[in-house]
């Protein structure tokens, strides 16, 4: 029988290569999407081309109902979780600090913080109700926001920082010897949210950002991919670090 992996936010960069990835290794795949249900279509028309067993569905991180929803449509589909991918986070917002307002304050804990835990638990109780016979595995993808905190990013910055610390946390916990947990923590990822982020409009802006930050690499969603699977799930059964940073910048 086929593996299977769930990966979250899967139609667009990191999210969408890792589909990609996993497809060509013969995985069974689930993934969510939150808006963008045309893209979730023509990756489901890919996969049926390639003769994948998969399924998708839309998830909210600020509703837990949502994340519940989801883990609920894989239980029925899937009989074991592999490998879970809490890869979807809700679009950056930068904003001064001290112009936020208590609402601001509330919605992003619910939306960056809130749906990780509770889709991380949901992942987490899942592997251990299907009794898998061989460890799974649970990988956060976090961001280089929780070490250097990033202009006008608090709460994602923040959010990011609170998981990795968390995966320690559960990394001490009994159910090591069934699930392992690891927090990859990238650096310069060339995706959409990146180039917004950053003003990059086209490949020319692209080199002008790498020469002004001096970056030695700006890795694409591809590469990134191919380092999740190659280092991090084929190796899973000697890997010993909980935290493991990415194109080696620390």
């Amino acid at each position: 029988m086929n593996k299977t992996i769930f990966i979250t936010g899967g139609t667009s960069g990191i999210g969408k290569s890792l589909i990609h990835k996993f497809a060509k290794n013969n995985y069974s795949i689930f993934f969510t999407y939150f808006n963008n249900l045309s893209e979730a279509k023509s990756i489901s028309e890919y996969l049926i081309k390639l003769n994948i067993d998969h399924n998708y569905v839309k998830m909210d991180f600020s509703r837990i109902k949502s994340i519940n929803n989801a883990f609920k449509k894989f239980s029925k589909q899937f009989k074991k979780l592999n490998v879970f991918i809490n890869n979807a986070s809700p679009a950056i917002k930068r904003k001064n600090f001290l112009k936020l307002k208590n609402s601001d304050i509330s919605e992003n804990i619910k939306g960056l913080l809130t749906g990780n835990i509770v889709s991380l638990k949901n992942a987490l109780e899942t592997i251990l109700k299907k009794k898998n016979q061989n460890q799974s595995i649970i990988i956060n993808i976090s961001s280089y926001s929780a070490i250097s905190g990033g202009k006008n990013i608090h709460f994602y910055a923040a959010s990011k920082s609170a998981m990795n610390t968390l995966t320690i946390a559960l990394s001490r916990d009994p159910f090591q010897r069934k699930v392992k947990i690891v927090s990859v923590v990238p650096r310069h990822i060339d995706t959409l949210t990146f180039r917004k982020n950053n003003n990059i409009k086209n490949s020319s802006d692209l080199i002008l950002f790498q020469k002004r930050k001096k970056i030695r690499s700006i890795r694409t969603p591809d590469e990134f991919a191919n380092f999740i699977y190659n280092k991090i799930i084929k190796k899973s059964n000697i890997l010993n670090k909980t935290i493991v940073y990415y194109d080696s910048f620390k």
